[in-house]
């Protein structure tokens, strides 16, 4: 288990300086592709915009702060808010965001498509839960205080913290301080 604090990310301002991305974990293979082959991060959204395009990448991006952000699409416009959930796309869309009402912080997923996968789930809770290491990659984004708890070692998350390289048949208890919220993100090899 990897604890990846909030506070240890780099945070890279974006080209337009619309936003600033922070990333939490990232895997690439340059033998394989000259760019990532997964990765997951955090972006700070302060102005509307174009979404940068990443050809062959399947997306998910999740409101984890503020009023959330509407993506203008060619197959529409998609309203995201933490209530929404998590929504998918493709990385080659022309994308365009507006934001709803202030600064929005957000939860983007994104694999290579043909070698990775992947999956993002929004669990809110109020008592102990258990998370199973499934896939070749598990993760946990808290949006909330809970504390985790993977055999002997304890964790205490804070919102934006996240623990990373969860074995495959391990299992983390999360115990929320009140009302817990975590983002598990399953990623695996096709």
């Amino acid at each position: 288990m990897k604890i990846l604090r909030y506070e240890d990310q780099r945070a890279t301002p974006w080209k337009n300086g619309g936003g600033v991305t922070r990333e939490i974990a990232v895997y690439s293979d340059p033998a394989v592709h000259p760019e990532f082959l997964w990765r997951v991060s955090m972006a700070t959204v302060n102005e509307p915009g174009p979404f940068s395009r990443f050809e062959g990448v399947d997306r998910t991006i999740a409101v984890l702060k503020g009023a959330g952000i509407v993506l203008h699409a060619a197959d529409g416009d998609t309203l995201l808010t933490r209530e929404a959930g998590p929504h998918s796309f493709d990385g080659e869309a022309d994308v365009t965001a507006s934001i709803v009402s202030g600064e929005t912080t957000d939860l983007n997923v994104m694999t290579r498509r043909g070698q990775f996968e992947h999956r993002i789930e929004q669990l809110v809770f109020d008592r102990s839960i258990a998370i199973d290491g499934e896939t070749d990659e598990t993760l946990i984004v808290f949006n909330n205080n809970a504390t985790a708890t993977l055999a002997e070692r304890r964790f205490a998350g804070h919102a934006l913290d996240g623990i990373g390289d969860i074995p495959r048949g391990a299992r983390v208890y999360l115990t929320p301080e009140d009302r817990g919220e975590v983002y598990v993100i399953r990623i695996k090899r096709r």
